[in-house]
């Protein structure tokens, strides 16, 4: 894969404010599609990863949606290209203002928060400060910026993208299908906006901020009348969907393309993906085993012997590796215990093989590497002991632990 990549240049992302895309930018090229021929024949099972870009990542199953002309485009491969287009600097700054393009997923967030018949203490309880100050970071992240795009997905049939739009005191649509006479769940993601902002306003004083106002549920619904760039199919909307994304300057288009650029640009995009210089997996796919798929875990896992009756266990203030961390009725447990059972007698264990790129296919099979690991010893200890400390539950105490 990382010989078919070499070589291949792509216009879009859009490189510059100066650069004009062509229909040509949207057709593949030669090369395009041997690389997109080389992914079609890895089989979707067992699962590979096959793009990594940032956060976001597509396995070879999800590809089918870039590869079948009339699929409906997923989350995956969505996030992966607006990770692309969040890469370049030139398009967070644009006309209309500093951008902020929200991810996929967001958008059911904010519309969960819309639920009137939910109050906010149920959704943002007052010891759970993690979810609150996870809103606390958006709402100051969206304030700091003139306009937030943010991609709506309408029950798996329609994307479009609602921008708000902080200078004009406004909320666009940009809808690939026309207007609509109902946009229910963006004006419930709007509502859920304004309740985060004014459960944090009444937590903190939001001042220095960018918007002339914080009422956004009062502002009113644009719809953009989008011209040509308007879809003809019954499939093609989270096409146009990044397109709108890349090219909406706050008041116009700043590129022209119609259906059947986005036609084209189907098979584009997948080449775009496999090849882009920020996939981590061009060239060093990650193949993924049915446990670690369905648990979430890592294949080298090891049995732990069951934990000890909780009645009987209680945590100590640890000063230094002699002094005791658990007492049980079998005697104390000190943290050297831990650091021998969890990561010495771990470390004897035939290590994973990497090579210099960090991609054998003994590392492939693993999908893990110590190096891409952010905690020391002492700190995965730490989180091990307060994860175990903090389950309630004799059951799940007494359950084979893996």
């Amino acid at each position: 894969m990382e010989s078919l990549s070499v070589g291949l240049c792509h216009s879009k992302p859009k490189k510059s404010v100066a650069t004009a895309i062509v229909p040509e930018d949207y057709i593949c090229t030669q090369g395009d599609l041997a690389l997109i021929d080389f992914i079609k024949e890895i089989p979707c099972e067992p699962r590979v990863e096959v793009v990594l870009i940032d956060d976001a990542f597509v396995e070879r199953k999800s590809m089918e949606c870039l590869f079948q002309p009339n699929a409906y485009l997923g989350d995956e491969v969505i996030d992966c290209y607006i990770n692309l287009i969040k890469a370049q600097k030139h398009l967070k700054c644009r006309s209309g203002g500093r951008v902020h393009i929200e991810n996929a997923f967001q958008f059911n967030f904010l519309k969960r928060d819309g639920d009137v018949d939910i109050k906010t203490e149920e959704l943002y309880p007052i010891e759970d400060m993690t979810q609150i100050c996870s809103a606390e970071r958006r709402v100051l992240l969206y304030l700091d910026h003139d306009m937030v795009f943010i991609p709506i997905n309408i029950r798996e049939t329609q994307w479009y993208l609602a921008v708000i739009h902080a200078r004009n005191m406004e909320i666009q649509v940009l809808d690939s299908l026309g207007t609509s006479q109902d946009r229910k769940d963006l004006t419930d993601s709007i509502k859920g906006l304004q309740r985060q902002i004014d459960m944090i306003s009444q937590r903190k004083e939001l001042k220095d901020h960018r918007w002339p106002d914080l009422q956004v549920a009062s502002w009113p619904l644009r719809e953009i009348d989008m011209g040509y760039a308007k879809q003809t199919d019954s499939s093609s909307c989270g096409l146009f969907l990044l397109n709108y994304i890349e090219y909406w300057t706050g008041d116009e288009l700043s590129d022209s393309f119609t259906q059947d650029d986005m036609s084209h640009f189907r098979k584009k995009m997948a080449a775009i993906l496999l090849s882009s210089e920020l996939n981590k997996r061009r060239g060093c796919l990650l193949y993924k085993n049915d446990k670690e798929v369905d648990s979430g875990s890592p294949s080298d896992v090891e049995i732990l012997e069951n934990p000890t009756d909780s009645k009987k266990r209680k945590l100590l203030h640890v000063l230094d590796d002699n002094e005791v961390v658990y007492e049980d009725e079998e005697g104390p447990i000190t943290q050297a215990d831990l650091q021998k059972w969890f990561v010495d007698d771990w470390d004897k264990r035939t290590p994973v093989k990497v090579s210099n790129d960090g991609c054998t296919n003994d590392f492939l099979m693993v999908g893990l590497s110590t190096k891409d690991m952010p905690v020391t010893k002492a700190e995965s200890i730490d989180v091990l002991c307060d994860y175990i400390m903090a389950i309630e539950d004799d059951t799940t105490l007494e359950m084979t632990w893996v």
